[in-house]
């Protein structure tokens, strides 16, 4: 078994549910050996790409906009 699949299967444990098929496993130090579960989240495949390539607060700007967007508040 790969490395990411086992850090799937730990990721999985910890959040005690399968990952969703558009979800996938992100490592916070950015060190992908690093399987400690502490280090692993799970993201949508698009927060994943925002956060990889545009940083944190970028992700948390998406998620704010994502959560407005679901209350209808984006008017």
């Amino acid at each position: 078994m790969g490395r990411s699949k086992n850090h799937r299967k730990i990721l999985e444990k910890k959040l005690g549910r399968k990952l969703r098929a558009d979800e996938e496993t992100h490592h916070k130090d950015h060190n992908w050996q690093n399987g400690d579960p502490d280090n692993l989240e799970a993201l949508t495949i698009k927060e994943h790409k925002i956060e990889t390539f545009r940083g944190r607060n970028a992700l948390y700007k998406y998620r704010a906009k994502q959560r407005e967007k679901e209350k209808g508040l984006d008017k």
